[in-house]
């Protein structure tokens, strides 16, 4: 496969799935109460790093929230998209 034709290919795959990776953010947000994520969180630790405006804390929770499984799904995105251009150029598949 030309090096043209693998960075099509790359581009479509990112289109038909990247959606995926944002909807589950949306999803996570949409699920996400406020008693549920401030029982996680210690508010001495938002008092320390001097958030004194709730706009700030709030948005500070919610970067709080997504961090985490952001990096998980992210990286799953990225695993499936290696996989895919492993088995487009070699020919290849995960064991």
């Amino acid at each position: 496969m030309s090096n043209s034709l693998l960075l099509t290919d790359i581009r479509q795959y990112v289109q038909e799935h990247i959606g995926k990776f944002h909807e589950a953010r949306l999803n996570s947000l949409r699920n996400l109460e406020l008693e549920q994520i401030l029982k996680r969180k210690n508010p001495y630790l938002f008092r320390a790093k001097n958030i004194l405006i709730a706009s700030d804390l709030v948005r500070s929770l919610l970067d709080a929230h997504l961090s985490s499984p952001e990096e998980t799904m992210f990286g799953e995105f990225l695993e499936g998209l290696a996989i895919h251009i492993c088995k487009r150029t070699f020919n290849g598949k995960k064991i």
